[in-house]
């Protein structure tokens, strides 16, 4: 047996061989659950990573303080920011289908006996009789580096990159909708958070005191030292009570919890919010006029941005269909090498051009076309719905901010009243001149109005962010000092606008709420934006004078206890106008 065929069969076991491998291998392929303890592990990791490089809560929280915490350690914004350094990332990689095409190819080849050839007389059909021969070794090593351009993908790159940056700058968008919504969410639970704090305590002195006087109401009727049904009054009083105390408690049982999420504190840490004595509640200025306000939503709203940046991607895939429709002009150059000992040169330029043109996009052209347009016409129709429901927002949080600003004032109010009614029944205890049921009672009424009082605030501050939101007022300037935590807070304190306190005392509140001009004002964060909008974040904002406030209509069910101390506000508000007119 010759070198030459033992080669050959030597070659052909070990692709055998190969081939087996590769198909038993392909068949026991099969599902690979994980087991216990690596899912005990995922989950440990992945709880260190949730509150890793975080600072230490050494203080109680402010406001400004739990707003920093959640646009540094807020997970879910750490997944947009995320998502937007992903566009970004595609963009960069984008610019990279612009170059031409530079590639580099090796080969080896080897054949098992020559390539040895005869020939034959094209005519006569006579195959020649001398002994035949071949122009190429055996053994064959080949390279080339070549460089090619199409035009036409060019063009095509082009536009994709343009609308890859577009959505890139969409991300962005949504981003900063992200961090409006966080805020506006982290208004709302923080004072819910501070009700908690609040009144926890009382909540629970006022429990006990009423479970005692329940006792006590129980003892005198077994040993029948009342009349029955007076005993039986007065433990129905304290039943009520107790269970409205406990609706409160339930109430405020999940705020802190829910605030933890948002700043991503550990559940179940406990932690201090910064509370002033006297509740801090105060009601920020608003002055804008509305057609400042329609200006600013329809240039600065984040969804209307994201619906323009995708009308012009619609537009650049009518020019990508368009651009299909041409030939395709194919420029190469290239260095090639081959080992073939035969060849006069073995190495060599190679210069090419080639025109390909697909006839059949030709024949889709009109459909094509057609689609592409009416995808424009869409996104253009999106785009104007949307402006008109901004519009329309833009009136409806102005008006809900005013009505929220309103109820707080009367729950304010209520709240001072009911206040200084237990401070007169517990003096009057203390006396002897009443009896500890009617200081429960008012104890429990006071508990309630304070409690309203703080859910009300609650919803204005929700409100007002939501309001910010709509008009897309970013809540601190996209440049500061520094990312820290005490920077961001700083930037957050100065971007807060001007408020008024509400009086709980003074007949009416002020009709129109006069802004202040801190001193130090905050870079705006939108460079495009009209000149005001940087007023506007550095000055605050003021109650509009042309929406008059609305009053909230009366619930017909009170599913909650919110909604039911609402309801009870509202009789008592509408009962107080009725007594002054």
């Amino acid at each position: 047996m010759s070198t030459t065929t033992l080669s050959s069969t030597r070659m052909a076991r070990l692709l055998a061989a190969v081939s087996a491998a590769a198909l038993l291998s392909a068949c026991a392929v099969s599902p690979t659950p994980f087991t216990a303890d690596e899912f005990s592990a995922k989950a440990k990791a992945d709880r260190a990573a949730m509150f890793a490089g975080q600072d230490v809560l050494a203080k109680p929280l402010s406001l400004a303080d739990a707003v920093a915490r959640v646009l540094k350690y807020n997970l879910d914004k750490r997944a947009k920011m995320m998502d937007e350094a992903l566009a970004l990332g595609q963009l960069d990689l984008d610019r990279f289908d612009l170059l031409p095409k530079l590639a580099a190819n090796a080969g080896y080849t080897e054949r098992s006996a020559p390539n040895a050839t005869k020939s034959r007389d094209l005519y006569t059909q006579t195959t020649s009789t001398s002994n035949p021969s071949y122009s190429a070794d055996r053994f064959s090593i080949t390279n080339d580096l070549g460089l090619t351009w199409n035009i036409l993908d060019f063009g095509v790159s082009y536009f994709t990159a343009q609308q890859n940056a577009d959505r890139a700058l969409i991300a962005t968008e949504k981003r900063r909708k992200t961090v409006a919504n966080l805020v506006q969410e982290v208004r709302f639970t923080f004072w819910r958070a501070a009700a908690a704090q609040v009144l926890k305590g009382k909540v629970a002195e006022t429990i006990a005191s009423a479970e005692t006087a329940l006792k006590d109401s129980e003892k005198v009727e077994t040993e029948r030292l009342k009349n029955p049904t007076e005993s039986l009054r007065i433990q129905k009083t304290l039943l009520e009570s107790i269970r409205q105390l406990e609706a409160i408690d339930q109430e405020l049982t999940t705020a802190k919890a829910e605030l933890a999420a948002l700043i991503n504190v550990a559940p179940g840490r406990d932690f201090k919010l910064d509370v002033p004595e006297t509740g801090g509640m105060t009601i920020p200025a608003w002055s804008l006029p509305i057609e400042q306000m329609e200006e600013a939503a329809l240039i600065n709203n984040p969804d209307l941005r994201e619906q323009d940046y995708q009308s012009r991607i619609a537009i650049d895939d009518t020019h990508k269909e368009i651009l299909k429709l041409l030939p395709g002009v194919t420029l190469s150059f290239s260095r090639q090498y081959d080992s073939n000992s035969f060849l006069v040169d073995n190495r060599w330029n190679e210069v090419g051009t080639k025109v390909t043109w697909n006839l059949i996009n030709l024949l889709s052209a009109p459909d094509r076309l057609s689609h592409a347009d009416s995808a424009e016409k869409v996104a253009d129709a999106k785009r104007i719905a949307l402006r008109m429901a901004v519009l329309a927002q833009v009136h409806v949080v102005s008006q809900q901010f005013a009505s929220a600003a309103r109820q707080f004032e009367r729950a304010d109010k209520l709240w001072g009243i009911e206040t200084r009614l237990a401070e007169a029944s517990g003096n009057q205890s203390r006396g002897g001149t009443t009896n500890e049921i009617e200081r429960i009672s008012t104890e429990t009424s006071a508990i309630a109005a304070e409690l309203r009082r703080f859910q009300t605030y609650a919803q204005m501050q929700s409100a007002y962010g939501k309001l910010q939101s709509t008009i897309g007022a970013d809540p601190v300037p996209e440049r500061v000092a520094s990312h820290s935590l005490d920077g961001l807070s700083g930037a957050i304190v100065l971007a807060m606008p001007p408020a008024v306190t509400a009086d709980p005392v003074s007949a009416a509140a002020p009709a129109v709420i006069e802004a202040v001009t801190p001193d130090v004002a905050p870079e705006p964060p939108h460079q495009d934006a009209v000149a005001w909008l940087g007023a506007f974040i550095s000055n605050g904002l003021a109650k509009p004078t042309e929406a008059a406030p609305v009053v909230a209509p009366e619930p017909e069910r009170k599913d909650s206890l919110g909604d039911g101390l609402a309801w009870l506000g509202g009789k008592i508000s509408r009962m107080a106008d009725r007594i002054g007119e």
